[in-house]
């Protein structure tokens, strides 16, 4: 080839060169698109990773992601209303505990369950159709005080007119839906209602987390329910209380916030030790032997670290009856409904029916006194034994 020759196919080359610049140049979108279609989303063997590898899209109409598509149903006409549950989670633990969860408990509930996470948070390819609601703004530092506040707010603007009750729940928590349904049903949801574990505090934390001395909190482990009227009062001010934090523990400045604006406290009830359950072995709880009565008796179980576990536990509860008596709590012999264990000390009504039960179990242990005084008189052959002593009749007072 000549000089001339080479000359020429050089000037042609740096011509079409210098024209696909240019137009590169004048058009950026077509520029972006060269580069997005052939050099990114390449792995490290520079192929293009196939599409079951993305994320799954993550739903965001509020009732298809609970799958409410009956938009007529409502808490007056359904079995599925009574209870709505958020769960707290995090990216992280959505293909473990947060399966873990609904694929036990969270499908036998009488309502419906969603997994609260980071906004930037999708659900596992394992489990695509995970009830995940996406919180906008949200992350998943600890302590979760804007993922908790924020979960309230999105109940209450989705659901607040579909559910009687709501519950704040953590992602290694264990529910028996049957239990918590007996007892949700026994109280008034109507009333302003915050149930829970109470605490203060542990000693170190005493008088520094600025509760007055009859302010409490519900612990946030073992589950915290609040009823519609009171998620009501509360919901429109979350952006203050979300302004207003006095310490970096989510559970207290909930409620703090429920006290303020609902103008109640949580339940002051040694029995919600036992039905709302803690056990403070942390990781290795629950991993024993699960024949134990403060197993049987309670309603929510926490903390479950291993989301291998949960489905453990559901296995045995799954074989194990219900009977309505552990939900009644005992006092010098008597029981009171779950109701009164959680309603204020100051309720005319429970009152009423205490002294009602303490008469009733007292005339049965006159009976139960008459038939051994009639027994030991058959075996004794006596017409005359005396009433006091071993047997010395009770009073009816």
């Amino acid at each position: 080839m000549g000089p001339r020759r080479r000359r020429g196919l050089h000037a042609f080359l740096g011509f079409l060169l210098g024209l696909f610049l240019g137009l590169l140049l004048a058009s950026p979108p077509a520029l972006l698109s060269f580069l997005k279609e052939n050099l990114t989303c390449t792995s490290s063997t520079g192929r293009t990773p196939p599409k079951s590898h993305q994320p799954p899209p993550v739903e965001t109409d509020p009732l298809k992601i609970i799958d409410m598509l009956d938009l007529n149903e409502n808490r007056h006409n359904s079995a599925k209303t009574l209870l709505f549950v958020g769960v707290m989670t995090a990216q992280k633990y959505l293909p473990t505990r947060a399966v873990a969860v609904y694929d036990t408990w969270g499908k036998e509930l009488p309502g419906r369950i969603a997994f609260f996470s980071s906004g930037t948070s999708y659900p596992p390819p394992a489990k695509p159709r995970l009830p995940l609601v996406a919180l906008r703004g949200v992350d998943d530092s600890y302590p979760p005080q804007k993922k908790s506040f924020l979960m309230l707010q999105y109940m209450w603007q989705n659901y607040g007119d579909r559910f009687e009750w709501f519950m704040r729940a953590d992602d290694d928590v264990y529910v028996r839906p049957d239990k918590l349904e007996k007892l949700l049903r026994s109280v008034d949801s109507k009333k302003p209602q915050f149930i829970g574990q109470a605490g203060r505090g542990n000693q170190e934390e005493f008088g520094l987390l600025s509760l007055e001395y009859d302010e409490n909190f519900c612990m946030g482990g073992p589950g915290v329910i609040m009823s519609r009227e009171t998620l009501s009062r509360v919901a429109p001010h979350i952006k203050y209380c979300l302004k207003n934090l006095y310490t970096t523990h989510e559970d207290v400045e909930l409620g703090r916030c429920v006290q303020k604006f609902a103008g109640i406290p949580c339940t002051w009830s040694y029995e919600m030790q036992t039905i709302l359950y803690h056990n403070s072995s942390g990781s290795e709880a629950f991993t024993g032997s699960l024949k134990k009565k403060e197993v049987h008796h309670a309603i929510t179980l926490h903390p479950i670290k291993q989301h291998t576990n949960m489905y453990r536990i559901h296995n045995y509860m799954k074989g194990v009856p219900f009977y309505f008596s552990s939900l009644v709590t005992s006092y010098r012999g008597q029981s009171t409904s779950t109701e009164c264990s959680i309603a204020p000390a100051q309720h005319h009504a429970c009152f009423q029916e205490g002294r009602a039960l303490r008469v009733r179990n007292n005339f049965r242990r006159l009976i139960t006194f008459l038939l051994l005084k009639l027994v030991f008189q058959a075996s004794l052959g006596s017409s005359a034994i005396p009433t006091t002593g071993i047997l010395e009749a009770p009073s009816l007072g």
